[in-house]
This record gives C-alpha cells, sequence and structure tokens, in this order.
C-alpha cells in the first residue's frame, strides 16, 4: 500500500497520471505556508495544494482566484499576488502607483477610482475617491461586446474576457457612461475612446485566455488518430504557467531572492527575502529509493491575509512501476527565514 510520510512542517501530495507523453507519472506537490508578520514565520495553519482551479464567482464569467496545483508541471517559476491596493494610511485617494519586485522582475500599475467614459468634454469622468481596490481582472483593460442577447458568441479581449474597456462594435456615440479600467500601466495609459492596451494584474490566468490557451496544443483528427486521449505532440508546457506574462520567470526561483511590494497592504511596504528551503522526496518503487528533484514553482503573496505561499513539484516517471511504488517521504533538510516581512 502506498504511503505518503511527511517529516516536513509543510502540506505534501501526491498523484499519478500520465505525463505528457502519456507516460504513468508520479507527481509529488509541496506547498508551505508563511505568516508575514515582522518577521516571516512558518505559519501554525499550513494551505494544503489546490486541487481544482477556484474562481472568484462563477467559472467562466469571472476570474481564477486561486490555480489548481494539480498539473503536469512548470517550466518556470510563477509569482502571483492576490490581494488589493490600498491608500496609504487609511486615507482615500483617487489614484496610487503600486506594484511587486521580485528578484530581477518589476512590475508597477496605476490604480484608479472609478471612472466613466464622457462623450463631451473631458475623455472621462474624474475619478472617485477610494481606500481599496481589488486587484482582480475585472477592473482590469478587456471585456467583450455582446451585440445580441442571444449570441452565444462574442468578440472580447482574449487575454481577458471579464474586463471592462473594451470597445468591440461598439460605437463612440455608445461610449456615454461605459467604465473604464481601474488598473492600467503607468507608461501605457488609455487616453481615447476604442484604443487597446495590455490587461494589467497581478493574479492568476485562466486556462482558456491568452496567452495560456496558445500553448495548448492542436486537438485535430490526426491528434483524435494517434494521441488521444493523451496531449497534442505540439503541447506547451508553458500552458502551466499561470501568472501575469510579466511575473513568469525564465527559470525556477531557488529561494533566498529579494522581494517587495508596495502599496498592497495598509500596513505599508513590504520586504522580505524568500525563505530557503532544501526540501527533499524520496520514492520507493518495487524496493528501489529515488529522490526526484524538487521545483519551485509559484509564489503567491496575499497581503491582505498576511501570508505567502510557496509549492514545489517533483516528477518520476514509473509507467509499469506504478502499482510498485510503495513509499513517497517528504523532509525538510535546511529552512533560512532570515529576512523581514
Amino acid at each position: 500500500m502506498l504511503q505518503l510520510k511527511n517529516s516536513s512542517p509543510f502540506s505534501p501530495a501526491i498523484a499519478l497520471f500520465p505525463d505528457a507523453d502519456g507516460i504513468d507519472t508520479l507527481y509529488i506537490v509541496v506547498k508551505a505556508t508563511f505568516e508575514l508578520a515582522d518577521r516571516l514565520e512558518i505559519a501554525e495553519e499550513q494551505v494544503p495544494p489546490t486541487l481544482t482551479d477556484e474562481y472568484w464567482d462563477e467559472p467562466g464569467q469571472s476570474s481564477l482566484k486561486y490555480a489548481s496545483d494539480m498539473h503536469l508541471g512548470k517550466p518556470s517559476t510563477d509569482v502571483v499576488l492576490v490581494g488589493q491596493a490600498w491608500a496609504p494610511e487609511g486615507k482615500k485617494v483617487r489614484q496610487l502607483d503600486m506594484g511587486i519586485a521580485a528578484a530581477d522582475r518589476r512590475k508597477l500599475v496605476r490604480v484608479f477610482g472609478d471612472r466613466v467614459w464622457r462623450r463631451k468634454g473631458a475623455a472621462f469622468s474624474p475619478p472617485e475617491p477610494f481606500e481599496s481596490m481589488p486587484l482582480v481582472y475585472e477592473r482590469a483593460y478587456g471585456g467583450v461586446h455582446r451585440s445580441d442577447p442571444e449570441q452565444e458568441t462574442v468578440p472580447g479581449e482574449a487575454r481577458n474576457p471579464v474586463g471592462v474597456g473594451f470597445r468591440g462594435e461598439r460605437k463612440k456615440d455608445e461610449a456615454e457612461g461605459q467604465p473604464l479600467p481601474n488598473i492600467e500601466d503607468p507608461k501605457n495609459l488609455i487616453k481615447s475612446w476604442g484604443e487597446e492596451v495590455v490587461p494589467q494584474g497581478f493574479g492568476f490566468i485562466a486556462p482558456y485566455w491568452v496567452p495560456r490557451r496558445d500553448y495548448v496544443g492542436t486537438y485535430d483528427e490526426g491528434w483524435q488518430k494517434k494521441r488521444a486521449p493523451y496531449l497534442p505532440e505540439d503541447f506547451d508546457s508553458r500552458f502551466f504557467n499561470m501568472a501575469h506574462p510579466d511575473l513568469v520567470f525564465d527559470g525556477y526561483l531557488k529561494g533566498g531572492e529579494p522581494i517587495q511590494v508596495v502599496g498592497a497592504s495598509p500596513k505599508g511596504r513590504l520586504r522580505f527575502r524568500l525563505p530557503i528551503c532544501d526540501l527533499e522526496a524520496a520514492v520507493t518503487v518495487a524496493g528501489q529509493t529515488e529522490e526526484p528533484a524538487l521545483n519551485l514553482e509559484t509564489v503567491l503573496i496575499e497581503p491582505d491575509e498576511a501570508r505567502l505561499c510557496m509549492t514545489w513539484r517533483a516528477a518520476l516517471q514509473c509507467d509499469k512501476k506504478a502499482l510498485k511504488v510503495e513509499e513517497v517521504d517528504v523532509g525538510l533538510q535546511r529552512l533560512d527565514l532570515s529576512g523581514t516581512a
């Protein structure tokens, strides 16, 4: 009987399913949760790996809150932030700049209070004052235009179909009262009706949005005859990178990288270094033990929850020995929590 032993303080999970080539593979996922206090601390309550995609509201009609951790593996690390933009010292503002610096990446957005388009005079109304603003893709550029309520297929912004500001087939005289995005790129702000910009955000990207859907491969008659039910030959593992493209790294982070978050907490700026976690996984198959490498795939920062989650994955092909996997032992050899939050 397969046993999962865990001598680490974190939350592991295992799954057995075919990899991209159809070979039965054992996947080991380890999720570590830390408190973003004055100093980083191991959280008393460890968040388990997410088993399925979780949306803010109705799937297909809202953005992705948490992406599933149960998949074939990412080719590089995602950094994701789930939370809100907060006005400094609790004093309402009409706009603010907030952002994140992670290792060598920098991403900054400008957050506006609610605004609408105007046909006469100024292009849009002045921003309404706000204390906090949800950092969700519903408040970024995007959306669809359904000219006929009975239409099943509608034109839209493939990078963010749940956003606002997408013109579609609307004419300029239809602009009056239409909402503008709350979250924009300060270097490329919307200035005129119908202008197209890159949707901005820090959250997870849904699987049917661009760029993820560009990587799913070709499901045609050839696939049906030669590959089904396995993934097509042109499937690209970048499909599993779920962060905003600006926060998808070129390789795996190792731990120890500096993180700085500005404007996402009422307590002010957050500064810390990612914990260094030397994790190991030992898998015993038919009496033989192997130690597949664990790669850091996801860094999830949740300032409102004062929480940092880090997720690693290891994969071990065990095609004809799948039923002979006896034990998976997850351990922690070293933990370095130096750095402040």
